[in-house]
């Protein structure tokens, strides 16, 4: 009996099925809605308290618009969440995914940057960080239309030609998947904690990209054994290495970053035309 077919991994997958269930129902996507609006609120609020000396918690910002930022973060942990999802359903499914977070990212930092600026608006404080969030905002457009058009091209056809096969690898990306949740939502929770003893918190995101990388790869090794086909093996090759474009993006400064997304936004744009609009090159239909 091979690991995809063990009755331990059929429970976990049975686990992971109903986790992602409620995880994408309607009642929960309501209830993350107020969660985030009371963290934003919440933020707000104690800015506020802060400026009028209510309180004097350090881990308080000064700045009012830090709330943005801070909402902003809560709901990228969320999308990473709903991200390990999408590893079960496609590698292409998963790439997009990956390609929302960093627009997300660029968008957050974005709001970070406009967080920076004096309540005063004096332009002689801001003028040299305007354009950098100009160009964060842009870069995050830029990939947002990019998304949209590998949405209209892209055709997700499984590699796996036996339905027993393709159930198999279904069983093996969830197994993985369930570890990534694991240690994503541990990961969470550990940022969190760091944040609120006032501790130096790790760059969550810069992390969450690297284990991206070595799960890309790792499939890419697995799903060898369903399919050995070339322009398979190259699509699912080039999208590990989309990804470490990416965990590159998020390491360099302004304006480098966004050229490296759009880059990498690009370049699997240009890897899914390949795959999927020229068949016939491999001689299929």
């Amino acid at each position: 009996m091979s690991i995809a077919e063990s009755s331990f991994v059929f429970r976990l997958t049975g686990l992971f099925d109903s986790i992602e269930k409620r995880w994408e129902s309607r009642p929960f996507l309501k209830v993350l809605a107020f969660l985030l609006v009371i963290v934003y609120l919440l933020a707000i609020l104690l800015i506020v308290l802060k400026h009028n000396h209510a309180i004097s918690w350090n881990i308080i910002p000064d700045n009012h618009f830090k709330a943005i930022e801070l909402a902003f973060t809560f709901l990228l942990f969320f999308e990473v969440i709903s991200l390990v999802f999408s590893l079960v359903k496609s590698v292409s499914v998963s790439m997009e995914a990956q390609l929302q977070i960093l627009s997300l990212i660029l968008l957050r930092d974005a709001f970070r940057l406009f967080g920076e600026f004096p309540e005063t608006y004096a332009w002689a404080a801001i003028h040299h960080k305007v354009l950098f969030m100009f160009v964060d905002a842009f870069g995050a457009l830029v990939i947002f239309c990019i998304i949209i058009f590998i949405r209209r091209i892209d055709r997700h056809k499984s590699i796996c030609k036996n339905p027993d096969d393709q159930q198999s690898f279904i069983n093996i990306k969830k197994l993985i998947s369930f570890v990534l949740l694991l240690v994503f939502v541990a990961m969470i929770v550990l940022d969190v904690y760091y944040f609120f003893r006032q501790e130096t918190v790790f760059n969550f995101f810069h992390y969450f990209f690297t284990i991206l990388i070595f799960n890309d790869i790792l499939l890419v090794f697995i799903s060898l054994r369903y399919s050995n086909h070339y322009r398979i093996l190259f699509r699912n090759s080039g999208f590990a290495l989309a990804t470490i474009i990416m965990r590159l993006a998020l390491e360099i400064e302004e304006p480098y970053n966004v050229a490296l997304g759009v880059g990498a936004a690009l370049f699997v744009l240009l890897l899914v035309v390949a795959y999927n609009r020229i068949p016939h090159a491999w001689g299929e239909a």
